[in-house]
């Protein structure tokens, strides 16, 4: 019996109909079905196939990075670094750490991980360090490939070479000069972390740039900025687990950002301004009387291409330089100097000491000269290991090579690291890591080859002669002229590292290390 064209249309839509509610009704659910799949075939492959699989840890680690995310952002916050020693106690000193992550805790292998030369090529992380709370992209920082590193690296290294820094002397003394009178002029406590941060902040600008910040005249110390960059630096963990959110934050208009945080407003806005200068420079038509700046040095380098000097690049480069200038140095500073006023036998040392180069209040003395006084390098060694710099771990990929730690081999391509804050917090290589005694360092000359303050290698911290520069002239210079006492300043809560967020942080309570200034130190 032959269908009528009616019948034909009726079952064609009942049959339209059943597609339609199936695809409604079931997609979702085979998508499910197909995301558990694979994440379970993705578990299997991570705890027992994986090149890492061998290697010791907890099975949880191992199988998903929300092992991190738990101890990094939620419940606890940024204390996984203090979980990773708990790690090395249990599993041993080589612990695979999340599903990519080998952490090593062994000072005698440092210089392996972090090693230089052409045939040591060592890589940045992706998954690690695009993370960054300001628009690091195309920087000298965020380059993950060792020889664009290299070359970035390169191409502003003679800017930042002893002797550059050598001749940049009174540029940092008078900055120092400047933050002495500050000092002395002020009737209440200072906020010390403020206070250096405003010094350091100036000096790079200055310096790097050919701008004056002057952050040493603004209320506060410019505060808002330390604030800001500190509330950045808390998103590092957060980029790592979900970079679209960070990539959304950075999408935000800077007047919108103004709104509820200025000084993160300041930060993303001040580089933007330094686009025209830049452009200027590049095009060879800066004022003849123009300082010197790192974009000098970059056009006149020669070894860049035309997409390495793109303005926009260049101008990225002045967020890391900002905040890598300023921040750990700062830190360090104003924790040494809590020491300092704390400890009256290690303060009265120092200044006896430098009564010998600077034999009146207002005496000066050459960075040679401080550098080669015993006691003041072993008080700024000490500061350098009780701030760590750089608190968090730091991978490094070897790419063309596999790493052989005791018994184990770490197949090339591998993220392998370690962590400042554990090293510097051995007991076994420094007794009572938590005290403060400089006197460790004159005992064991040997005992420099474990800091870690500057990192290592190849990618180790550019500007650490800069750093040392600051560290010797703001310590000597402060420390030779002023009186100070400590204010409502808890060791626990506003010195000691509390939380590892890429830098260290104190108790998120802490208002900072504070000190009063009781006058001039007597001739």
């Amino acid at each position: 019996m032959r269908r009528t064209a009616d019948g034909i249309m009726s079952e064609s839509n009942s049959s339209l109909t059943v597609l339609q509610n199936w695809t409604w009704k079931n997609a979702f659910a085979a998508t499910f079905v197909a995301w558990i799949v694979y994440y379970f075939a993705l578990a299997i492959y991570r705890v027992y196939f994986h090149p890492l699989a061998n290697f010791p840890g907890p099975k949880l680690a191992a199988l998903t990075f929300w092992y991190e995310f738990y101890y990094e952002i939620f419940p606890n916050k940024w204390q996984y670094v203090w979980k990773i020693k708990q790690l090395h106690e249990e599993y041993g000193p080589i612990v695979r750490i999340n599903p990519i992550h080998l952490h090593v805790h062994d000072h005698s292998y440092v210089d392996a991980i972090y090693a230089s030369g052409p045939n040591h090529r060592r890589d940045r992380d992706p998954w690690f360090h695009h993370s960054g709370s300001v628009t690091m992209a195309g920087t000298m920082l965020e380059a993950i490939n060792h020889d664009l590193h290299r070359t970035r690296r390169a191409s502003v290294a003679n800017f930042f070479s002893k002797r550059s820094i050598n001749a940049l002397a009174p540029l940092v003394t008078a900055s120092v000069e400047k933050l002495l009178a500050r000092l002395r002029a002020e009737t209440g406590p200072v906020v010390l972390n403020d206070a250096y941060a405003a010094m350091t902040m100036d000096i790079v600008c200055k310096y790097c740039f050919g701008t004056e910040m002057d952050s040493l005249s603004r209320p506060e110390y410019g505060k808002e900025w330390l604030f800001a960059l500190h509330n950045g630096i808390q998103l590092r963990p957060l980029g790592r687990q979900f970079p679209w959110l960070i990539n959304t934050l950075l999408d935000i208009p800077s007047d919108v950002v103004a709104l509820f945080d200025p000084g993160m407003a300041r930060i993303i806005a001040w580089p933007r301004m330094m686009l025209p200068t830049i452009k200027a420079i590049l095009a060879g038509e800066e004022s003849s009387s123009s300082q010197k700046t790192i974009y000098h040095e970059m056009r006149d380098y020669g070894g860049l291409s035309k997409e390495e000097m793109d303005p926009l690049r260049l101008m990225s480069e002045a967020h890391v330089l900002l905040g890598a200038g300023t921040e750990t140095t700062a830190r360090t500073l104003a924790v040494t100097t809590f020491y300092l006023v704390k400890s009256h036998d290690v303060g009265d040392k120092l200044r006896a000491e430098l009564k010998t180069v600077m034999p009146r209040r207002d005496s000066m003395a050459d960075l040679p000269t401080l550098e080669a006084l015993p006691y003041l390098s072993a008080v700024i060694n000490e500061g350098l290991r009780v701030a760590h710099g750089v608190s968090s771990r730091q991978p490094r990929i070897a790419t063309h090579e596999d790493l052989v730690y005791k018994n184990w081999t770490i197949p090339r391509g591998t993220p392998v690291m370690q962590s400042s804050y554990l090293l510097h917090t051995d007991p076994n290589v420094f007794p009572d890591p938590f005290a403060f005694k400089p006197e460790r360092w004159i005992q064991d000359p040997d005992l420099k080859r474990h800091l870690f303050a500057f990192s290592r290698g190849g990618r180790g911290c550019l500007g650490m002669n800069l750093a040392v520069s600051e560290l010797y002239f703001a310590i000597a210079m402060i420390w030779r002229r002023l009186d100070m006492e400590i204010y409502d300043t808890v060791e626990e809560r506003d010195v000691l590292t509390k939380h590892d967020c890429f830098l260290g942080m104190t108790d998120l309570s802490s208002e900072g290390i504070k000190i009063k200034v009781l006058g001039n130190v007597e001739d």
